[in-house]
C-alpha cells in the first residue's frame, strides 16, 4: 500500500472507530499530510486551509473556492490522487461543506459545529512516520 493509500486507510479507520459518515479536514498541516505534501494556504500564518478534504467510505472531496481550484489542480496535482473537486464562489465555500455533509455524521480537525472534534487523533495519526 502506497503512502496516500494509507493515509486515506488510516482516516477512514479513525471514522469508523467513531461511527461517522464522514471527515473533514481544514487544517493546513493535516491538508498536507494527507495529501502527501500539497500546499493549500496563502498565508503561512494561518492554520486554516484554502481548501478542505472530506473523506467519506467511499470518496474523496476537495472543496475549495474558483479562485483555489486552478492552482490546486495544476500546480499540486491533486485530481491525480482521486480528490472530486467541488468548486463554489469564493464567498460561499461553506455553502459546498454544508451541501454534502447534509444528513451525515461527521468528525473534523477543528471545533465545527455538528461535527466531533478529532483534532488530537489526527495529530495522533500524522505523527507515525511513513517510509
Amino acid at each position: 500500500m502506497g503512502e496516500f493509500a494509507r493515509k486515506i486507510a488510516l482516516i477512514r479507520e479513525l471514522a469508523f472507530r467513531h461511527d461517522l459518515d464522514a471527515i473533514l479536514l481544514r487544517r493546513v498541516s493535516n491538508f498536507a499530510w494527507a495529501t502527501c505534501g500539497a500546499s493549500a494556504y496563502v498565508n503561512i500564518a494561518s492554520y486554516e486551509s484554502v481548501a478542505s478534504l472530506l473523506i467519506t467510505a467511499d470518496h474523496l472531496y476537495l472543496l475549495t473556492n474558483n479562485i483555489e481550484a486552478s492552482r490546486l489542480d495544476k500546480e499540486e496535482r491533486l485530481a491525480v490522487q482521486g480528490w472530486d473537486f467541488r468548486v463554489g464562489p469564493w464567498f460561499e465555500t461553506d455553502n459546498t461543506v454544508a451541501e454534502l455533509t447534509r444528513d451525515l455524521r461527521i468528525g473534523a480537525d477543528q471545533c465545527l459545529p455538528g461535527a466531533l472534534d478529532l483534532t488530537d487523533e489526527i495529530v495522533h495519526l500524522r505523527a507515525n512516520l511513513t517510509p
